[in-house]
């Protein structure tokens, strides 16, 4: 029994070395000359892409004149210098897609992640606001292929949907874009966990109206107190920066019909938290958001009027 084993284990011995050995000699035929370059050509421009030139010599048993010089000039570079190596030449039969057709081989537009990546770094959108995308997430970790997306729902072109007019929120609702899968069924809905793709703002924002010079703090309320930005943007306040939508100014002079009003507009607004119970309320610590004009003077450094407690408000 134990020469046995002993034997079982010279043989698996013999044969890992043998393997080792193999492979080695394997990677030493590689011959340039004959089948081309051994490392990976990777192209930047007009968009990040790699080619291997051993899968097509080599693995495939294609000759260097199957594409050289009909095809692909026999010199670095020429190829991305040329305007017209895009994926709509390719498309026409040009270039790559002269083989990649979809019957010599797989179509140019299918089977993106043999070429190319998905990006490491996140896709960022500065408008209509600040939002950030991960290819990497989407195509690496969730598995999803490119053609999920390109060119049904986003036209393969970067800040082609930026520069759309409905690239918006309510565009998502009814399931474009992002919308097409984030509708609560296939992924998370849209307007639901904010925080995914968007930064709430860093610095202070200080509202003149309907009330003047108040001031407000994304960080304290996002940050500090980890709340969500659902928990405000979906029923109290309009995501909309630069005013607070569905508000009116006051237009009395009259001390009773202006605490009703304003008794009305807290109690809309920051009031559904700050009641005295989820948060301090309303009609105490005052001077936590306003600031006054003298505040807001301060804030900005410059000389600011005021217009009173009349009707142009308070």
């Amino acid at each position: 029994m134990i020469k046995r084993q002993t034997l079982a284990c010279t043989v698996l011995g013999l044969s890992t070395t043998l393997l080792l050995a193999g492979t080695s000699v394997i990677a030493e035929e590689y011959d340039e000359d004959t089948y081309g370059p051994k490392n990976s050509i990777i192209w930047n421009t007009p968009v990040k892409a790699t080619f291997d030139h051993k899968v097509h010599t080599m693995d495939l048993e294609l000759e260097c004149s199957s594409c050289h010089d009909d095809l692909f000039a026999m010199q670095r570079g020429t190829a991305v210098d040329s305007t017209e190596f895009t994926m709509k030449a390719m498309a026409d039969g040009e270039f790559c897609g002269a083989c990649h057709d979809g019957d010599t081989a797989f179509a140019t537009d299918t089977n993106c992640m043999a070429c190319h990546a998905a990006s490491e770094e996140p896709l960022m959108w500065n408008e209509p606001t600040k939002a950030a995308f991960s290819h990497n997430m989407h195509v690496e970790d969730l598995g999803l292929e490119c053609n999920s997306c390109h060119s049904t729902v986003f036209e393969m072109n970067k800040g082609a949907a930026a520069a759309m007019d409905d690239f918006t929120m309510a565009a998502f609702k009814e399931g474009k874009y992002c919308g097409a899968c984030h509708n609560g069924d296939d992924a998370f809905d849209a307007a639901s966990q904010c925080e995914a793709c968007h930064f709430p703002p860093t610095e202070k924002i200080v509202f003149n109206e309907p009330v003047k010079t108040v001031i407000f703090d994304h960080d304290i309320h996002v940050g500090r107190a980890e709340l969500s930005c659902e928990s405000c943007h979906k029923e109290v306040f309009v995501m909309e920066q630069g005013h607070v939508a569905d508000s009116e100014l006051a237009a009395s002079d009259d001390p009773a019909v202006k605490r009703a009003y304003l008794e009305t507009l807290h109690s809309k607004f920051c009031g559904t938290c700050h009641n005295s119970n989820q948060a301090f309320g309303y009609l105490t610590r005052c001077t936590v958001c306003h600031i006054g004009v003298k505040g807001y003077d301060a804030m900005h450094g410059g000389d600011v009027k005021a217009d009173g407690h009349g009707k142009s408000g308070h």
